[in-house]
């Protein structure tokens, strides 16, 4: 059984001053501290959070942002292509154009030089036929006589063709 007595009542009084006096110089503090950490460390906690979800919420936009870049220069890649495509059509039309100009041109002076040889061929051709028959025959005719003749003959060759 507990007993009362003067020194347990005394123990009890130191007991409690002391721990009063504890209370006020150390246990107060100590838990202010502890507090005041505990504060701290919410606030750090709550910043942390806010920070975190700032930083999902930039991820977020330059993820979209980076999407839509690759978008954008997928875009502009197709484009590019189709405007290559297109030039290299029409430099393809031009070319084609241009060799079909070129060879039609081209036989053009052919016929041309072709009826020019031809004329000539025929001219000297029928110089020499008209002179080989002067000679058979013994006749001489002077220059222009013969300019004329030929002219005749050829005129009268040109009409049956």
């Amino acid at each position: 059984m507990i007993e009362l007595n003067l020194t347990s009542l005394i123990q009890l009084m130191n007991f409690l001053v002391l721990f009063f006096v504890l209370k006020k110089l150390l246990f107060d503090r100590f838990f202010d501290i502890i507090a005041k950490r505990q504060e701290i460390v919410k606030s750090e906690l709550k910043k942390a959070e806010s920070l975190r979800e700032e930083a999902e919420k930039y991820k977020e936009e330059h993820q979209k942002e980076l999407s839509e870049a690759h978008e954008k220069a997928a875009a502009i890649v197709a484009t590019a292509e189709k405007q290559a495509e297109k030039i290299l059509l029409e430099a393809k039309d031009k070319a084609k154009a241009e060799a079909s100009r070129i060879v039609t041109l081209a036989e053009a002076q052919m016929a041309q030089e072709r009826e020019k040889a031809m004329s000539e061929i025929q001219g000297v051709v029928i110089a020499t036929a008209v002179e080989i028959a002067l000679r058979v025959l013994g006749k001489e005719m002077d220059e222009e006589a013969r300019r004329q003749y030929t002219k005749k003959v050829m005129e009268n060759l040109g009409d049956r063709e």
